[in-house]
């Protein structure tokens, strides 16, 4: 079995910033896992700021953060998807390359990210039809050349929606309407049909969505539109942490942590989205500072 001092578990911001810090402190064998076939997570597709002090877009600091991290030569496996972490730091982990292996790690960091909120996690009822995504599938059909998420687009809730913002105005999307709680310069800049405090019920459509039906205080809507978009708030990725037994925070759904970002299972830490939905780059890259300051000094005890 192979051992690191130190397993990363996700190649996004988070990830990245913790291998190359991790290096610079003298951190030797270190070992980064990432499911998809490229690093940098959510920053490859970021054409907005992440910053609150400067601008800076993710595609731009993703290209910086490669720079870093390919200069120290840091082992990397990607399209791997880590299962669990088993007892004594033994991640269990697949990939078509090696199949299922167990690699262990005296020290393990969790920066596997968030998730966005699907129509599964809110419950919707109705039918199961096409023309329903969330704002990073919807951003992935807007990158392909010549092709539309759909015609008349219907926005629910307004979160993350700077994300898509430029590919909606640039394609002259239809947007409909958006049924949300708050309003952003995003949304006033698609649609000047708003339904604030109004709650998606109902999902109707056969092969592809035809309407859906709101409701607020007793009133009922039905919106026509050939496309649904979830804008929800992101929510952070527990399924590593759920897997490996380890707990969890029930106001974020990512891995509960102590002052030091380490998890209840010894010797694992976790940070980045992973834990909370930060606000800002400068964010999260304190804490991964902070996080293998606490990693080192856990090596070294």
């Amino acid at each position: 079995m192979k051992v690191y001092d130190l397993i990363i578990i996700g190649g996004g911001a988070s990830g990245l910033n913790c291998a190359i810090f991790a290096k610079a402190a003298g951190i030797d064998k270190v070992l980064l896992i990432e499911k998809d076939d490229v690093l940098g997570g959510a920053l490859i597709g970021g054409d907005y700021n992440l910053s609150e002090r400067s601008y800076f877009t993710g595609r731009d600091y993703r290209e910086k953060k490669l720079n870093e991290f390919n200069g120290f030569k840091i082992d990397t496996y990607l399209n791997t998807m880590v299962l669990k972490i088993d007892y004594d730091r033994e991640i269990v982990c697949t990939s078509k390359e090696r199949g299922i292996e167990k690699i262990k790690g005296k020290a393990i960091i969790l920066a596997n990210g968030g998730k966005e909120q699907s129509r599964d996690n809110m419950k919707v009822t109705g039918d199961r039809c096409s023309g329903i995504m969330t704002v990073g599938m919807a951003e992935k059909i807007l990158g392909i050349d010549g092709v539309i998420p759909g015609k008349d687009v219907v926005l629910y809730g307004v979160d993350n929606i700077k994300k898509i913002y430029k590919k909606l105005k640039e394609k002259n999307i239809n947007v409909k309407g958006a049924v949300c709680d708050k309003v952003s310069d995003e949304v006033l800049g698609l649609t000047k049909n708003l339904y604030l405090g109004y709650q998606l019920e109902d999902i109707i459509g056969k092969d592809r969505v035809e309407m859906i039906r709101i409701t607020k205080n007793g009133e009922e809507l039905l919106l026509k539109c050939d496309t649904l978009i979830i804008a929800r708030p992101m929510v952070s990725d527990g399924v590593v942490a759920m897997r490996s037994g380890i707990e969890l925070n029930s106001s974020t759904s990512g891995a509960a942590v102590n002052e030091q970002y380490m998890t209840s299972k010894n010797g694992v830490f976790a940070c980045g989205n992973g834990i909370y939905i930060h606000a800002s780059m400068e964010e999260l890259l304190e804490e991964a500072k902070k996080v293998v300051e606490n990693v080192k000094n856990f090596i070294n005890r």
